[in-house]
């Protein structure tokens, strides 16, 4: 019989204040993925080879070495790049703190009372230990706020897992602002809002956030102190503490508590987790974006092993469409795209259909620094704007509804067409009370094409669409 004996780490907290490292360390095969996890380093980037990007100090830089890792430093001093490129005014710079956040929402919902209802979804950790008080706050956009109309697909859009990815905040926001002072003059999004049921968290992770806000920059998980007084063993990797998969395997999550994906106790042992838990099973989602950074990556499951799902096919074509202009790449991980994580949010939005129906799970890794600078704010939002509109808009098409296939149905060729440009707009149809010339009498289907990549080639591989039935007279 063989024992393996992991031992605690022996640094404290102390260390951690002082210089942090960003590292490259080149990636031969799998097992040297699993030996940096096993020397508890915090690996930062996503993508599993042929490099992986980690955050360390002076002493985890000399035992890499000595395991003979290639190693390259991309930043020498983090803490002092965080006060020079982000932290630029003493408040985050061009980044939201959790108090210009929650300020934010309440004007949001004071501006726009008849399109959106801003909801307390529930307490931090240390509000529910009584430390802080501080909630996570969820927003509604729709045109009847305070009503659940069945009809209209759900969508959810979360950021902020972990605290030290700011600019997972800041899209959220953007997405929220484009929705709602947009809404009176832009007929897209008015179709948007009129058709959609959509949910928004910009902060999960309060509590972590504020903790770089004002102690430590590179705090990654919430702050549940796991029993602890020492930080080096505190908080829980929010994104491996829900229940698909739970422990499935120490290489997707850690059972210790220093490790940067420790998963926790239980499934939804965090009041953070139990927030979504109940939102998404008081509402029927259709699909959900989870930001994070960094890899500029469009992540679909499964993660908790190297295979696909069953709608490995649409994920890959909302893939297609996220990832068109914007550069991102698309996968998972059987892809090799990414390394396997198990109890994420996305595996158990999409994975858990018992208590609640099936939703398309997406986490969208923003950009390709490790905690981008305030100057690139605006950027990492433009590129990521319109592909999140354009996933509300096909919450329409996705499955229980299914896309039919016009390979199947064929066109029917119409000479004046219905719109030009980029079409979220499907609304009206008064075009069908001209006549449609050269068709005999009877009843047609129609189809609106919609180029979703917008490069004006209108085939099959580029197209959503609506169709409605319309009869012909003589």
């Amino acid at each position: 019989m063989v024992f393996l004996f992991v031992g605690m780490p022996s640094f404290v907290f102390a260390t951690e204040v002082e210089r942090k490292i960003l590292v490259e360390i080149e990636i031969g095969k799998i097992s040297d993925f699993i030996r940096l996890q096993e020397m508890n380093i915090d690996i930062v980037s996503r993508q599993l080879t042929p490099k992986v990007q980690a955050i360390v100090s002076r002493r985890e830089l000399e035992r890499l070495g000595e395991q003979d890792f290639k190693i390259h430093i991309l930043i020498e001093n983090l803490i002092k790049r965080f006060k020079e490129e982000i932290d630029t005014d003493g408040n985050l710079g061009k980044y939201h703190t959790y108090s210009e956040m929650v300020e934010e929402l309440h004007k949001a919902a004071a501006m726009y009372p008849h399109i959106t209802q801003l909801v307390d979804i529930g307490d931090s950790w240390e509000k529910w230990k009584g430390i802080a008080d501080r909630d996570i706050w969820a927003i509604k956009i729709s045109d009847n706020p305070y009503i659940e109309e069945e009809e209209e697909p759900d969508v959810l859009i979360v950021g902020c897992h972990h605290a030290r990815e700011l600019i997972s905040v800041e899209i959220p926001l953007a997405i929220i602002r484009v929705l709602t002072s947009r809404y009176s003059f832009d007929p897209r999004i008015k179709y948007l809002v009129n058709n959609r049921e959509i949910w928004v968290v910009p902060m999960l992770n309060p509590d972590g956030h504020v903790y770089v806000e004002e102690v430590y920059p590179m705090w990654r998980k919430n702050r549940n102190t796991n029993g602890y007084t020492d930080p080096a063993y505190q908080g829980v990797d929010l994104n491996r503490n829900y229940s698909f998969q739970w422990g499935y395997d120490d290489i997707g999550s850690s059972p210790y508590p220093w490790s940067q994906i420790y998963r926790g106790l239980a499934p939804f042992s965090e009041p953070e987790t139990q927030a979504i838990k109940q939102l998404v099973e008081t509402h029927n989602f259709v699909v959900s974006l989870s930001y994070h950074s960094y890899g500029n990556l469009f992540l679909f499951p499964w993660g908790y092993i190297d295979e696909d799902t069953e709608d490995h096919a649409i994920f890959e074509r909302l893939g297609q469409i996220y990832c068109h202009n914007n550069g991102y790449v698309y996968g998972n991980a059987k892809d090799g795209v990414i390394y396997n994580t198990n109890g994420d949010m996305n595996d158990w939005i999409y994975g858990e259909q018992e208590v609640k129906n099936k939703c398309f799970g997406i986490t969208i890794e923003v950009g390709d620094c490790f905690q981008p600078p305030s100057s690139e704010v605006p950027k990492l939002i433009q590129e990521n704007l319109v592909p999140a509109l354009w996933m509300i808009f096909l919450a329409r098409w996705l499955p229980p509804t299914p896309i039919p296939d016009i390979r199947v149905n064929g066109w029917v060729p119409y000479e004046v067409p219905v719109h030009q440009g980029p079409l979220f707009y499907l609304e009206s149809y008064e075009v069908f009370s001209m006549p449609v010339s050269g068709l005999p009498a009877g009843t047609y289907t129609l189809y609106f094409g919609v180029d979703t990549v917008m490069d004006g080639d209108v085939t099959w591989d580029s197209l959503y669409y609506d169709n409605v039935v319309v009869n012909v007279t003589e």
